[in-house]
C-alpha cells in the first residue's frame, strides 16, 4: 500500500511517541523507586530534558554497578544524542505550516515551511523543504533503530537490577 507524505507525517509522531515511552520506562526503572511518583517527576520534564536526565541517571546507574564495561555509557550517551537530533525533526515535522502539491511526476507532496526568529540578527529565517511519502524513510528509519536500542538498553537495566542466575 502506497502512503501519502500525510499519513508518513503521523507515522513519524506515532512512532516518536513509542521512544518517549520507553525513555519514560527507563527512567522509571533507573529511579528504582515509587513508579507513579517517578512518574509525576518525569512528567514535569520537557522532551530534551528527560533525554538529558536518562544520560545523567545511566551514567550514574552504570558507576554504581561497578563492574559494568565503560563503553556501554558511550553507547547510551550516543543513543541520547540521536534522541535529541530526532526530537528536533519531530519539532520541526509538528511545529510546521503544510501545503499539499504535485510535482512534476504527478507524486503528491507536502511543502513544510517553518520560521525560526534570529533576534541576534533582527531577522526571521524561514525553512522550506519539500515532502513525499518516502522522504521520511531516513527519518523513520532513525526512529526505529532508536527504538530498538531504547528496548535493549531497558531489558539491559532490568537484568542489571534483577540479574536471572
Amino acid at each position: 500500500m502506497q502512503h501519502t507524505a500525510f499519513q508518513e507525517i503521523g507515522r513519524f509522531v506515532f512512532c516518536f511517541q513509542r521512544a518517549e515511552c520507553l525513555l519514560t520506562d527507563l527512567l522509571v526503572c533507573m529511579a528504582d523507586a515509587d513508579v507513579e511518583f517517578v512518574r509525576i517527576l518525569i512528567n514535569e520534564l520537557e522532551y530534551s530534558k528527560r533525554v538529558k536526565t536518562a544520560d545523567v541517571m545511566f551514567g550514574r546507574f552504570v558507576g554504581l554497578r561497578g563492574n559494568l564495561d565503560e563503553a556501554i555509557r558511550h553507547q547510551f550517551h550516543d543513543l541520547m544524542t540521536e534522541l535529541l537530533r530526532l526530537g528536533e525533526r519531530r519539532n520541526e515535522i509538528v511545529h510546521s505550516n503544510y501545503t499539499p502539491f504535485i510535482n512534476v511526476d504527478g507524486a503528491e507532496g507536502l511543502r513544510r515551511v517553518n520560521s525560526k526568529l534570529k533576534a541576534s540578527k533582527g531577522q526571521r529565517d524561514i525553512e522550506e523543504e519539500d515532502l513525499l511519502a518516502e522522504s521520511f524513510g531516513e527519518d523513520l528509519n532513525r526512529l526505529s533503530e532508536a527504538i530498538r536500542n531504547l528496548e535493549s538498553f531497558r531489558l539491559k537495566i532490568i537484568d542489571w537490577i534483577d540479574p536471572i542466575s
